[in-house]
């Protein structure tokens, strides 16, 4: 069994925490414009007031927003072994994708200004075939490539083991 020497999941913390911030944001002007304009108490639909209807909506449209973010984290798994990296994505169904060292052919990482402020990023990991693989939302993405770097940039040297065999000699 070879050992882990990095294993994580997509870090979607601040951008959970920036989405339930603006929402938060975008709830409190809504319904300090509905009691400016004094609709907050009125009874539109089902004798219940518009302000519980707007809180309602604000709160389905977070639960959708944040939805994406933890099927992300759900379904994703990074892997950084002595011997490759592999990546698990799925949740009923389940894929697999290892890069050896000896597929490995180039490393990007992606950081956006918000990214670099939150210290994530992508990393982009190329093969020497067609399966480029991208591992999206990683936590600290400049010591993760250099892990992988490390690990890939290894020469793969393999021994042969070849019997010896021994002749008697009579004498």
């Amino acid at each position: 069994m070879t050992r882990e020497l990095w294993k994580d999941r997509p870090w979607i913390l601040p951008s959970l925490v920036g989405k339930s911030v603006l929402v938060i944001v975008a709830a409190s002007v809504i319904s300090w414009l509905e009691f400016f304009f004094g609709i907050a108490d009125s009874t539109p639909f089902l004798n219940v007031p518009t302000l519980l209807w707007t809180t309602l909506a604000v709160f389905f449209f977070w639960i959708a927003s944040i939805t994406r973010l933890v099927a992300l984290s759900a379904s994703r798994i990074y892997i950084l072994r002595k011997d490759g990296l592999e990546v698990r994505s799925g949740i009923i169904s389940s894929k697999s994708s290892v890069i050896a060292p000896a597929g490995f052919s180039d490393l990007e990482v992606t950081r956006s200004i918000s990214s670099r402020i939150l210290n994530t990023g992508d990393i982009i990991v190329r093969t020497q075939g067609e399966n480029d693989i991208k591992m999206v939302r990683v936590k600290n993405p400049l010591i993760v490539a250099d892990r992988i770097r490390e690990v890939m940039a290894r020469p793969v040297v393999r021994l042969e083991r070849r019997e010896l065999t021994t002749r008697s000699s009579v004498r």
